[in-house]
């Protein structure tokens, strides 16, 4: 079976967006399903997918093009300087290269018929969508605010289903449609698609009336840490988790806890005072834990965070760069993982290491915490020394519970690993 795989993001360096896609993309294979063409969530955001001739790199908000060098620039380049020089060079991309991407769903027609009565624009494209059995949309937690990528993602499954008649399933993924555009998107899509899984019981519930689908484990759940017999001998070599430019030197032996960001960083317009706030948060747990704390990069936009952190404070930080099994092993043997990253949680939960959640730009913390049965109300990631007492006092009480919990939560870990493959149900039914 062919299968067009739509956001492919291992375009991108954070830790879940590669982890959610290289596991899917492995049960499609499982499944018996041959990718013979990716849009990379790279295209997707740019736009590029639409120009015709020599794409460019970059994919705009987030860094992973194929320039290797781009790649260390974008690491290296403050946010707000990135994101400006991007808007500049995509917008006069697109002026001299090709159409923009619809920003209503009043104009998904418009483009439809442009692109077909003149199929050059895109011909890669349309070829690939032309030879696809099937298409596999890797929604991941895209589906919130109005910005490009889930604007590209929504127009192209309207295009394949208009145009095409493609059997098409939008899965993994979270729907929070706090926009009321890209609501409007969502609603003359949705409908459309033959099969809709949702990574988080939050997002099944809110809209399951609208667009029956179904709650599916996200696939990341496939990844296991290795057993800490196996893997010390390995990761407790001086160095070992360094990846230039960051330093990782903990004694993965001894007892540490793993504290990460949180995607609502994204939009904050105040670093030095968050930078302030986990340092109060951080002074007061050296305080109270007698074990290492590592920080962990699980997004290249946590990096203006932990980087200045990590000199402060001398602590390790695993980089953004870090290989997926490599973060999975460390997070998921900690004593705790304190964070707003969806996947890290996912990682933290797989080794049976409880969650204390931070706050994050969509419900998605809230509603892995539910899952879990940890407690649901995370912690605002913005006012972390407000709350350094609260946070000190859950993690003493994940400690007593010891091996009672941690065992709990791998077995609940291990459930939704098999619950995963919900995503990928839809290639039985085509069988």
């Amino acid at each position: 079976m062919k299968v067009l795989f739509v956001n492919d993001s291992t375009s991108n360096p954070n830790w879940g967006d590669r982890a959610a896609s290289l596991t899917l993309q492995q049960m499609i294979a499982a499944k018996g399903g041959q990718i013979t063409h990716r849009l990379t969530e790279a295209a997707l955001a740019s736009g590029s997918f639409l120009w015709p001739g020599p794409r460019p790199t970059g994919d705009g908000d987030d860094a992973g093009g194929g320039d290797p060098a781009a790649r260390w620039l974008r690491l290296a380049t403050p946010p707000a300087v990135w994101k400006l020089a991007t808007r500049l060079r995509e917008g006069l991309a697109a002026a001299r290269s090709g159409p923009a991407l619809p920003a209503r769903s009043d104009e998904f027609a418009a483009l439809r018929r442009r692109i077909m009565r003149a199929p050059q624009l895109c011909s890669d494209l349309l070829a690939a969508i032309d030879a696809a059995d099937l298409v596999v949309v890797h929604g991941d937690g895209c589906m919130v605010g109005c910005g490009p990528l889930p604007r590209a993602i929504l127009f192209l499954c309207d295009l394949i289903k208009q145009e095409f008649g493609k059997p098409v399933i939008l899965v993994n993924h979270t729907a929070d449609f706090d926009h009321p555009d890209l609501l409007a998107m969502a609603q003359q899509v949705y409908p459309q698609l033959d099969d809709i899984v949702y990574r988080d019981p939050i997002s099944q519930q809110r809209w399951q009336d609208r667009w029956p689908g179904r709650y599916g484990a996200d696939t990341a759940f496939l990844l296991e840490p290795a057993p800490r017999a196996a893997w010390l001998p390995v990761a407790g070599r001086e160095g070992y988790f360094d990846i230039w430019p960051d330093r990782a030197r903990f004694d993965p032996a001894r007892p540490y806890i793993c504290v990460g960001g949180s995607s609502i960083f994204r939009i904050t317009a105040h670093p030095a005072a968050i930078i302030d706030d986990y340092a109060r948060l951080l002074d007061h747990l050296r305080g109270v834990y007698p074990g290492q704390i590592v920080l962990t990069v699980a997004d290249g936009k946590d990096q203006w965070i932990f980087r200045p952190l990590a000199a402060k404070l001398a602590l390790p930080v695993v980089g953004a760069t870090t290989p997926v099994q490599q973060a999975v092993d460390i997070v998921g043997n900690a004593d705790a993982y304190l964070g707003g990253r969806w996947h890290a949680s996912i990682f933290a939960l797989r080794g049976g290491v409880p969650v204390i959640p931070l706050s994050a730009k969509t419900f998605k913390m809230q509603a892995l915490a539910e899952l879990a049965g940890l407690p649901a109300a995370p912690f605002a990631a913005t006012a972390l020394a407000d709350a350094r007492h609260r946070i000190a006092g859950v993690l003493d009480d994940y400690l007593q519970q010891g091996e009672i919990l941690r065992s709990r939560l791998r077995d609940f870990a291990c459930a939704q690993a098999a619950l995963s493959w919900t995503n990928v149900a839809y290639f039985d039914k085509m069988a």
